[in-house]
């Protein structure tokens, strides 16, 4: 029958195309396990300092008490600091280095006294705007307060919760993905659309007569990092004038920022042109492209903070690139965190230098 000859045909091409292959079951199986092994277990603990500064005798031992109760709840997990580190400068230690999401709970002095005579305390909780679980985690604090002075006295709510930013600058959740937007689809058009371009245009022998021409391979790498920077630059530059217009975002665009995007634009095209100098194949090259840059989108820290995954996941996104240009752009165009940037730039320019020399390797330019 026609219909049967149809059938098979088309079947056959499909089972044929290796992209298709990828995006019709190695994709969604990708996903499943990538969602299912940071959201399909047990939530996590949000990790919170706590510096408790009632001195008092008895004061002690309800804030302790008080501490054991934030723990009880399995939602956030207490670690305490001594009263004798300064609050801001653990804050800056925190967000330094690498850029971090730092959460801490002051218990004032007086907290047990006040609680027992009756009185009003405050308590003071401090958090990135930057951080999607800072709020969460400020959200178990207030409920634990407000069943402690409850449980305490019956009737009043004594024990209030002061919310104070970690940055001086107010910042909405689309201010914090927006770096994160950006990073993910420079990446993918170096991984994914870089490495195309360059298996088709070997496949159709134009690499090959390029290469008998005076081009060298270096100038032939030179002219795909550029193009791939001006696209990025372009990505960008659309991306921040589009969400400034419909959402009123406040990124910052100065010299760390351009220079960390400049860095993202030749790091993925390292990356691209190293799986080129790879696989031959254009469809091949597609579907190893997306199976390298989707997973990374999402084990990088580009929707989501490190923290609510699982431990072995952190460990993974600490050795993937795209972490560090993440936070590079988030610490540059939100945080105004300079040594942060120029940490998690300097990481991104390694990973650069090292891609551009082995896709330099790699590339057969002579024999293409």
């Amino acid at each position: 029958m026609r219909v049967t000859a149809v059938f098979k045909a088309v079947t056959r091409n499909w089972l044929r195309s290796r992209s298709g292959l990828f995006f019709s079951f190695l994709f969604p199986i990708i996903f499943l396990l990538l969602f299912g092994s940071i959201f399909g277990t047990a939530s996590k603990p949000i990790p919170l300092t706590v510096q408790n500064n009632d001195a008092s005798n008895g004061g002690k031992s309800l804030s302790q008490t008080f501490i054991a109760t934030l723990n009880s709840t399995k939602a956030i997990i207490v670690s305490e600091q001594p009263q004798s580190v300064n609050v801001t400068a653990y804050i800056q230690n925190q967000a330094g280095t690498f850029g971090g999401n730092p959460r801490l709970l002051v218990i004032p002095q007086g907290f047990a006294a006040n609680i027992t005579r009756g009185l009003p305390s405050r308590l003071t909780y401090i958090f990135s705007p930057a951080d999607p679980l800072g709020a969460q985690a400020g959200g178990v604090v207030s409920s634990v307060a407000n069943a402690f002075s409850l449980n305490a006295t019956g009737t009043h709510l004594l024990i209030g919760l002061s919310y104070t930013p970690s940055s001086v600058r107010p910042l909405t959740f689309i201010d914090y993905y927006m770096p994160g937007l950006i990073a993910a689809f420079m990446m993918t058009n170096g991984v994914i659309g870089l490495t195309n371009v360059a298996t088709e245009f070997r496949r159709t022998g134009l690499t090959k007569r390029l290469s008998a021409t005076p081009l060298t391979k270096l100038e032939w790498m030179v002219g795909n990092v550029l193009s791939q920077t001006l696209l990025a630059l372009l990505l960008a530059a659309v991306m921040i004038i589009l969400a400034e217009a419909a959402y009123h975002t406040t990124v910052t665009i100065d010299v760390y920022s351009i220079v960390t995007l400049v860095v993202g634009a030749v790091l993925f095209s390292g990356i691209g042109m190293t799986l080129a100098g790879f696989v031959r194949d254009p469809e091949a090259a597609s579907g190893l492209g997306n199976a390298i840059a989707f997973p990374m989108m999402f084990l990088s820290g580009t929707f989501w903070t490190l923290d609510v995954m699982p431990s072995y996941l952190q460990a993974v996104a600490k050795v993937l690139p795209l972490t560090y240009f993440s936070n590079g752009l988030r610490d540059s165009m939100i945080l105004n965190n300079p040594s942060a940037v120029l940490v998690n730039v300097g990481v991104s320019t390694a990973f650069a230098v090292a891609f551009i020399a082995i896709g330099a390797w790699a590339t057969r330019w002579k024999e293409a």
